[in-house]
């Protein structure tokens, strides 16, 4: 607490940079193996339908990600951030050269955009909740009519 008996304000400039990290070093830049030095070892990611997986479910996700998607390049066009969540909108391109989520690699350019609302702690990235446009990502894919 502060001496004014208020919460302390959390640090939203570094936790901005903490997320965009994770945007520009791992999703686009590849490298999987910071993850675990960005993930706290209680992080959960709550996805579409409920789903929630912890921190080595969500590396699993990354890595089927970029096997399918080898040029992915996620852009960033929004971020806001109060206290310890930083809320970011984003789009992500790439051509789908591999299986994802079940569905052959079509060779198709496939570009989505989503939101997510990360919650930092102690540096750290402790909880991720996703919206995404699914549907949309499916169709590109040919696996929708």
């Amino acid at each position: 607490m502060t001496d004014d008996g208020q919460r302390p304000l959390a640090d939203v400039e570094g936790n901005k940079m903490l997320v965009r990290r994770y945007y520009d070093e791992v999703l686009s830049g590849r490298n999987e193996a910071l993850l675990s030095e960005l993930l706290d070892p209680e992080f959960i990611s709550h996805g579409p339908g409920g789903i929630a997986v912890g921190g080595e479910g969500y590396a699993l996700a990354v890595a089927a990600t970029h096997a399918a998607f080898e040029d992915l390049v996620v852009v960033v066009y929004d971020q806001v951030a109060e206290n310890d969540k930083v809320v970011t909108r984003w789009s992500a391109t790439g051509t789908q050269t591999g299986v994802y989520v079940g569905v052959p690699a079509s060779h198709r350019e496939v570009t989505v955009s989503g939101i997510h609302i990360h919650t930092v702690r102690h540096a750290r990235l402790i909880e991720h909740w996703e919206e995404v446009d699914a549907l949309g990502a499916l169709r590109q894919m040919g696996a929708l009519g």
